[in-house]
């Protein structure tokens, strides 16, 4: 039988591309013979500026020469002549190189400078670009809370100049944050918004992009059909333009379309095209995601060893760019190498790796935060024409009054409505004050409820995620009817995961079977069964030992060393009680071996306890290792075998709630034996729910049977 390998699944370990667009667009031919005389022609200051930046810069910086193109813009300068835009939109173009060069110390220092001389001017547009560009350096550096609030302000920014395409960044930047917030709705809802936008001007490069960005966030809800087509329409307006950049970038993004579809060759394809391209112009940042992703399609093809190379790699580029937005999903990729080549310490630290990165980046509170700034801004819109309708009723309610109030009466309303003033606010300002107090109360409670539901739902997703790993290395019923056909087993975890786990496996001469109840129960319990299942299979597998004794002596010696547990490190034993037998194919031979736990043996009505030895598998380096007794007993036709774990003797019930006990369970397991294997599980089921009755379940429930046929 092949080796069962556990693996650590991430659904979204293949890295994307998202693209943040810069702000121009200009329409100039590229065919011009003569780049002096189509300048001299060109009747502003303005328009020539645009040109330089057309011609000149944008094929500079699509070949990633952002030096060269910083160079040359600065020719460019020559036709500011005192203009402020013109000035403005010379600056804005240096940093965009900068950024795309992911020199983000020194953009930011000319971000500085860029935004004051924008707050002197009524140039809106500009004042939005400096909150944008301040914007995209905290999102490249990680800190996704503070690039939110700085995308919301440059949209409002954006939004009083009224230029749909001004319009068309800003939606786009929050369709970013959307999707890496895994806001996913969010994100669909804007880029549907600039790809209308896109349409409505030609703007064919842009909406390229975003139907690239749709795609992918159409893939992370499940919705592959429209996805696909999204991604392949970017692709067609690519090939179009004929723009390897922007192919690169769909590209990557079809690597994880075809990734999902399970249709490994043509996402390697994808992702060699894009690695050509990255390489060829050294874009770390994307180049360490393409090799990422080359590790996770190696690691699917089970070539574990070139995954690491590749998962190392990807590491060593992620060194040269400062843009740490995928950091995380690299520790990730790793520790699920690792953890497939059995070096789990290492694996381990990965793991807490990731963890660290990405709550620094998504987490519940950051998620809550972003959400309510776009809620924030759908309000403040609304309260914006609210404003404008109720000025014009205002407006209209004077004009009414005026035309009806004589000279005399309002000398005498204006006596009476000062009284009555007088008296309505003080009023007013002792219930606004009881108001505003129950308010803010009510926000607090609000606002704890929400967290407390929000990391609530994090760890319950996390802990369900985790029982799919473990019941994925759990041997499959089919498997185990197989094997074993004449048997049964009774698994009844006390929370969602288990401490105890079952465990079998068959050579030329032997089948084994095993009975395990890890240190505690839950998450700390599922951890170790997961160790202690691999150990297993590597004894029987890998070293090949045969007795039970030999095996269990192996596991202990080799989960001491794994968890480097000792008596100054830890204060509990992270091990196991285990019933292990082996059954022989040709003879009526059992060889059994135990770590504090006992077999049943049923023969003609008579119930024998075979006890194992009185200590666990799994000590502290300083204790002197035990070694693991062998016992060996005989069986004939009709004869049955119990291995179980303490949780169904141990569980309180009845009529007084006291414990099951194993005198109990002994008594009923011999009274079951001459049923066949399916009513004796059901007996078994059927007992322990009626014992327990209203009662918690006190701890996870293991009970194999076995009749020898």
């Amino acid at each position: 039988m092949n080796k069962k390998i556990v693996y650590l699944s991430y659904m979204n370990s293949l890295r994307i591309t998202l693209v943040l667009l810069f702000g121009f667009n200009f329409l100039y031919s590229q065919n011009s013979t003569n780049f002096e005389d189509s300048l001299k022609i060109l009747p502003t200051d303005s328009l020539k500026i645009n040109f330089i930046i057309k011609r000149t810069i944008e094929p500079l910086e699509n070949e990633n020469k952002y030096e060269i193109a910083i160079s040359e813009l600065q020719k460019a300068k020559q036709f500011i002549n005192n203009n402020k835009s013109n000035e403005l939109k010379i600056d804005s173009k240096h940093i965009e190189l900068l950024i795309a060069q992911e020199s983000y110390e020194e953009a930011s220092k000319f971000i500085e400078v860029f935004e004051q001389k924008s707050k002197n001017t009524s140039y809106f547009y500009y004042q939005g670009l400096a909150q944008r560009y301040k914007a995209l350096i905290q999102l490249y550096s990680g800190n996704l809370e503070q690039s939110s609030k700085l995308f919301f302000k440059a949209l409002e920014k954006f939004k009083l100049t009224k230029s749909p395409t001004a319009l068309d960044l800003g939606y786009g930047d929050i369709a970013v944050i959307g999707y890496y917030s895994e806001n996913f709705k969010q994100a669909i809802e804007y880029w549907k918004k600039c790809i209308k936008i896109e349409q409505e001007l030609g703007l064919k490069s842009r909406m390229l992009n975003n139907l690239s960005n749709l795609g992918v966030a159409l893939l992370e809800i499940g919705e592959v059909k429209e996805a696909e087509e999204n991604l392949l329409q970017a692709l067609n307006i690519a090939n179009e333009l004929n723009d390897e950049s922007l192919k690169a970038g769909i590209y990557t993004n079809l690597t994880k379309l075809e990734y999902s579809k399970k249709n490994f060759k043509k996402a390697i394809e994808y992702n060699n095209l894009a690695a050509q391209y990255y390489e060829s112009v050294k874009k770390y940042s994307s180049l360490a995601n393409i090799y990422s992703n080359g590790a996770e399609l190696a690691r699917t093809g089970k070539e574990y060893k070139t995954a690491l190379e590749y998962i190392n790699k990807a590491f060593e580029v992620m060194k040269l760019t400062e843009n740490r937005t995928n950091l995380y999903s690299l520790y990730f990729n790793k520790a699920a190498i690792q953890f497939d080549l059995k070096e789990y310490k290492d694996a381990y630290q990965n793991l807490l790796m990731y963890i660290g990165e990405k709550d620094s980046i998504v987490n519940a509170e950051n998620q809550k935060n972003i959400t309510e700034l776009e809620k924030k801004y759908q309000l403040k819109e609304q309260k914006r024409e609210n404003a404008l309708l109720n000025e014009q009723v205002k407006t209209q309610v004077i004009s009414n009054s005026r035309m009806k109030i004589t000279i005399g009466l309002i000398s005498v309303i204006v006596i009476i409505l000062s009284v009555t003033a007088i008296w309505m606010v003080k009023q007013n300002r002792a219930k606004n004050l009881i108001n505003a107090q129950l308010s803010e109360k009510n926000n607090i409670i609000n606002l704890q409820k929400s967290i407390v539901e929000d990391q609530h739902r994090d760890i319950t997703d996390s802990i369900k995620y985790a029982k799919r790993i473990q019941e994925a290395i759990l041997p499959p019923y089919n498997l185990w009817q197989k094997i074993l056909p004449s048997s049964f087993i009774f698994h009844l975890p006390k929370d969602v995961l288990s401490g105890d786990f079952y465990w079998i496996e068959e050579t030329k001469d032997y089948i084994y079977v095993a009975a395990a109840d890890c240190t505690g129960h839950g998450v700390p319990g599922a951890l170790i069964s997961i160790v202690n299942f691999n150990l297993l299979n590597k004894a029987v597998l890998e070293k090949n030992l045969v007795t039970p004794a030999e095996i269990l002596d192996a596991v202990n010696s080799w989960l001491t060393e794994s968890l480097h547990q000792t008596y100054g490190e830890s204060t509990v034993r992270d091990g196991m009680d285990i019933t292990l037998i082996a059954i022989h194919k040709h003879s009526n031979e059992i060889l059994f071996a135990g770590a504090n736990n006992s077999i049943y043996v049923v023969s003609n009505n008579e119930l024998e306890v075979i006890k194992g030895d009185k200590f666990p598998v799994g000590a502290f380096i300083e204790d002197k290792i035990q070694h693991f007794s062998l016992k060996k007993f005989t069986v004939n036709k009709g004869d049955c075998i119990y291995l179980f774990s303490d949780g169904y003797a141990d569980q309180f019930g009845g009529p007084d709630g006291k414990k099951y006990k194993y005198q109990a369970f002994q008594k009923k397991l011999n009274s079951i034996s001459n049923l066949d294997i399916s009513n004796q599980l059901l007996s078994m089921k059927q007992d322990f729910v009626q014992w327990q009755g209203t009662h918690e379940q006190v701890d996870d429930v293991l009970l194999i049977g076995i009749k020898i046929s």
